[in-house]
């Protein structure tokens, strides 16, 4: 199973798409679409996270006398967005889904973007099912276990026998690993939280690799994983 946002795809890619629609509904006489989409990329690029779009507004008075902030999120997060698959991605994802394997997503954040990003992406390709944690609720969101656990009932398939790619060592990986599935950190240098270290042992991943397709060159996922935290009590 995989997360999507800086594992399937680079999430910077839906960023600048999303801010470049955003530059192009604030744009007017005063102020160009291309000014306004810089601006935005470089408090982006500075650290500047969650409340871009208000800074931004500040910093344009004539953009926030046009269109309000919540129409300007409301956008971006509805936008079609200009993301793909990486061609590597797509060949493994092909040459996996035609071996004896199961696929399934699950991914966090609001349900309009991701929906977004799974039409855009064409996962419903290769993946089934697809779980958007936005739409089940309240308690869903990693690193709670519930869309884990749903996709474990969906296929009747105990934890040991399941593996989860995703990214984010906050909180990918602390759930499905207390479920004793395995977990892979995909790791290199475009992925926006790259450089974050897991806190504790519960939330580290079983495994780091830097490209998806190492893991067509893995053997037995089984001989690395760790201990959940439920074998480790009763050790």
């Amino acid at each position: 199973m995989f997360d999507v946002d800086d594992t399937l795809y680079d999430e910077i890619d839906y960023v600048r798409s999303g801010f470049a629609h955003v530059a192009s509904l604030g744009q007017g006489s005063e102020v160009s679409a291309a000014t306004l989409e810089r601006w935005l990329l470089d408090a982006f690029e500075s650290g500047v996270r969650g409340d871009t779009i208000d800074r931004m507004l500040a910093s344009f008075p004539s953009v926030a006398a046009r269109v309000t902030r919540s129409e300007l999120i409301d956008a971006y997060r509805a936008h079609a967005p200009e993301i793909h698959l990486d061609p590597a991605t797509y060949r493994l994802l092909d040459d996996v889904r035609d071996r004896p394997f199961r696929l399934a997503v699950l991914s966090d954040g609001p349900p309009a973007s991701q929906r977004s990003k799974v039409i855009a992406l064409g996962l419903d390709r290769w993946f089934d099912p697809i779980v958007l944690t936005g739409t089940l609720g309240p308690g869903y969101a990693k690193p709670a276990t519930g869309g884990f656990e749903q996709i474990a009932r969906a296929w009747g398939m105990p934890g040991h026998a399941l593996v989860y790619v995703a990214d984010n060592p906050e909180k990918d990986f602390a759930g499905p690993r207390s479920l004793g599935w395995t977990t892979i950190r995909l790791r290199h240098a475009r992925q926006l939280r790259h450089s974050v270290e897991p806190v504790d042992d519960a939330s580290s991943p079983d495994l780091e690799i830097h490209s998806l397709t190492e893991l067509a060159r893995l053997p037995d996922l089984s001989a690395f994983r760790k201990p959940s935290i439920g074998e480790r009590i009763c050790m």
